[in-house]
């Protein structure tokens, strides 16, 4: 019964976990990684998340954790390259979009991924960052204007 609930909460949400891992990571196969030892990891505890409603906040935090393990350990300094194949079943637009916010920092990045890529919520966005909400707010203002210069050419 855990495996199957298991399994469908993580469908919901397997792709933008994918794209969170990217964010930060600006490596397809890293992030593959990060969201496969995340997904093991939130396997193994499943059976210690109290409340199933906040699976994506408890999931992409793992996420979130693997992929900064990733880049301590391995100090990775590599961009990401820009490999279509991995974006197919998105429109070019949004691909442009996708390597945009690639180029921001992991640091702002986050906020544009978890916003508009996860479907959170700003209070949801909070909760996950552990920060307060005025401030996901701000940043993810400032995450948009850095990324509309990268879009426009302005970077």
């Amino acid at each position: 019964m855990l495996r199957e609930q298991f399994e469908r909460e993580y469908k919901n949400v397997e792709k933008s976990l994918f794209l969170i891992a990217i964010g930060y990571l600006h490596n397809t196969e890293d992030a593959k990684d990060a969201v496969q030892e995340a997904v093991l990891s939130a396997y193994q505890s499943f059976h210690k998340l109290r409340r199933i409603e906040y699976f994506k906040t408890w999931i992409t935090r793992i996420v979130i954790n693997k992929s900064v393990d990733l880049l301590r350990n391995r100090k990775y300094t590599e961009e990401l390259t820009d490999n279509i194949n991995v974006f197919c079943d998105i429109p070019y637009s949004e691909v442009e979009i996708l390597d945009a916010i690639c180029r921001l920092k992991p640091s702002v990045s986050i906020y544009i991924t978890l916003r508009f890529y996860n479907d959170m919520t700003y209070e949801e966005t909070a909760k996950t960052l552990k920060q307060p909400l005025s401030t996901v707010k701000y940043r993810t203002k400032t995450a948009l204007k850095e990324l509309k210069c990268i879009l426009e050419g302005d970077d």
